[in-house]
């Protein structure tokens, strides 16, 4: 038996060394590489293979081919830490049992939602259209020491869509029951040292009729709409500043109790906005 393992230890050794190339060698003598990711979800921008904390990335790809209308949905369909929704426009996602706060101030949470590498302002994940989403960041684990108690579960950053080939416009429209409507429009793209990308979605529902003719108000929301823009100039190589700007707007949003309970006073209007402006550069990099 040993002398067995022996030759079996050899040939392996021999095959290794004699092969003409690796064995992964695609057609042609190029070595199959993978695509460097780069995470930004950190203050200091690092190869996902150098970080040693656990970290997800759901990239433009599966984001196109995902139904999830918001944030909240998308890290539900990814199966990312445990989702708490709510009818009304409400959405808290929890990781390494640490949630995101999702009433008020986002700095009272402990998972911290970030948008672009900056606070988003809120912990809401429904509040976060996927309409212009480039990619989104999920570090798990404490990033307290770089973002305060608001992160000691990890931190969500949002990468926003940046305008990079010719520009293109889309328009699209969803109908569903009970009256539900959805519109969306968007244009991304660059001209010469400018770059925009932006979209603007509405959707609308209305009250529920049973097959007994008696009508439940809806209690989810009346009214939503979300924008988000992300515009920038290149004024020398590799030398960028830009204005990211994001809004949300919901009409009777109402309370996550049941629907027979039908409580129409018990309902508010919610709004979310943010601007930042950014600077991505030799100087910047020089800072760091």
């Amino acid at each position: 038996m040993k002398k067995l393992l022996s030759c079996v230890t050899v040939l392996s050794v021999f095959m290794f060394f004699a092969l003409p190339g690796p064995i992964f060698a695609q057609e042609g003598g190029d070595v199959a590489t993978m695509e460097e990711v780069v995470v930004t979800a950190g203050r200091v921008k690092e190869k996902k293979k150098e970080i040693t904390t656990n970290v997800t990335i759901i990239n433009a790809e599966e984001i196109k081919n995902s139904s999830a209308k918001d944030l909240g949905e998308l890290l539900t369909e990814k199966a990312i830490g445990h989702s708490q929704r709510y009818p009304g426009a409400l959405n808290s996602v929890g990781i390494r049992g640490f949630r995101t706060e999702t009433h008020g101030n986002d700095l009272e949470g402990r998972v911290l939602i970030l948008m672009n590498g900056r606070r988003a302002g809120t912990g809401n994940t429904a509040k976060i259209s996927t309409k212009n989403i480039e990619r989104v960041e999920i570090i798990r684990g404490p990033a307290s020491v770089q973002y305060g108690s608001a992160a000691m579960g990890g931190v969500i950053n949002v990468i926003t869509k940046q305008g990079k080939d010719k520009p293109a416009v889309f328009v699209e429209g969803i109908l569903g029951s009970f009256g539900y409507k959805e519109g969306s429009a968007g244009a991304s793209g660059k001209y010469k040292s400018f770059d925009f990308s932006g979209s603007f979605t509405r959707d609308s529902k209305d009250d529920y009729d049973t097959a007994s003719g008696e009508k439940f108000y809806n209690t989810g929301y009346d009214r939503k709409e979300n924008c988000s823009l992300n515009l920038g100039y290149e004024f020398l190589p590799e030398n960028r500043i830009g204005v990211i700007y994001s809004y949300y707007d919901a009409d009777h949003v109402g309370d996550s109790g049941y629907l027979s309970q039908n409580d129409l006073d018990d309902y508010k209007n919610s709004s979310n906005r943010a601007i930042d402006f950014i600077y991505d550069g030799y100087l910047a990099g020089q800072i760091l």
